[in-house]
């Protein structure tokens, strides 16, 4: 077989409501010549199954079975054994739209570029609505810093791996923390920076399927903390490496400690999280300085940070609840 053009990588467990769905939306993918590579992760349904049964209707798809060990080591056994000569992700609850690949790669040989950045849909669970998310709003070559700077603050791109195509040579030993959520944020900006360049594709590919059940939407826990201590290796990291980043990683920080404190407050389960919240709150406190300074938040924004980093949301949410039940 020759050289795949593009290695798709889809963890597996336990999806064998939505895996058939992922994986018609790969292969019937027109275009580009894919490797499709499934990687069970210890499914305890019939995922795995399913995965052979595919294996075996389609030569492109390739599966590896292993323990459970997680959406980031998943991907990195996925990374391991990729041959194409560019990498994407794809969730197997999620889906794609018809001719990502052959767009994505025109774009990366039109420009001559390593990485492309496309667009997603927010896929309602429930009813099937699709709502567009964050998305390229032209085609354009983009330094990768200036890729990073919009990741960073949300700017029509996200931080997720996704909705992007990567050269396999960008990653070389560089893989997915795992054990923990929010594990492309602190990958895929170095990605970005070691890519040089980046184009944009100005339409939604892939299909974001919000079911209830996902790791993404279940209820607080440990891990709603895990992007905020990403966001404080990065700003260490570019602190060193890349300081014209410091403000967009400082509003990366604040932005992530905010979020799990807001979480907590409106579940009611800030004693339950009491040393991370404070946490958070003491390392948001430090950020006031910036906060109060820097353009990049929105007046809406520097309002409710504001609040959380002084310790004044929880009586205003408590104040605004009151007031919501005497209607």
């Amino acid at each position: 077989m020759p050289k795949p053009d593009i290695s798709v990588i889809i963890p597996v467990y336990n999806v064998e409501r939505y895996l058939k769905r992922c994986t018609d939306s790969v292969r019937s993918q027109r275009g580009p010549l894919l490797e499709i590579i499934l990687v069970d992760d210890g499914s305890k349904d019939r995922s795995g199954a399913i995965c052979d049964e595919i294996a075996a209707a389609d030569s492109r798809v390739r599966v590896l079975h292993k323990p459970n060990g997680g959406l980031s080591s998943a991907r990195n056994a996925g990374l391991d054994i990729a041959q194409g000569e560019f990498i994407s992700f794809v969730d197997s609850d999620d889906y794609l739209e018809p001719d990502t690949y052959r767009d994505m790669l025109h774009l990366a040989q039109k420009f001559g570029t390593k990485l492309v950045c496309a667009g997603r849909y927010d896929v309602d669970s429930e009813t099937g609505e699709k709502v567009r998310g964050l998305c390229p709003e032209k085609e354009a070559l983009l330094s990768g810093e200036n890729l990073v700077r919009r990741i960073f603050t949300w700017n029509q791109v996200d931080t997720a791996a996704w909705d992007k195509l990567f050269a396999a040579s960008l990653f070389g030993t560089l893989r997915f923390p795992e054990g923990v959520i929010c594990e492309d944020v602190p990958v895929i900006y170095k990605l970005c920076l070691r890519s040089g360049s980046a184009a944009t594709l100005p339409r939604p590919v892939y299909n974001y399927f919000h079911r209830p059940d996902s790791i993404t939407t279940a209820s607080v826990s440990e891990k709603n903390f895990h992007f905020a201590a990403h966001a404080q290796e990065i700003l260490a990291d570019v602190t060193h490496t890349a300081p014209q980043l410091v403000p967009e990683a400082t509003y990366l920080l604040v932005r992530s400690l905010a979020h799990p404190m807001q979480l907590c407050i409106t579940a009611g389960v800030r004693e339950q999280y009491r040393a991370q919240y404070d946490d958070c709150k003491k390392k948001l406190s430090e950020q006031l300085p910036f906060l109060r300074t820097s353009p990049l938040f929105s007046k809406k924004e520097r309002q409710l940070y504001t609040l959380l980093a002084l310790g004044l949301y929880e009586p205003a949410w408590q104040v605004h609840c009151f007031l919501k039940k005497q209607k």
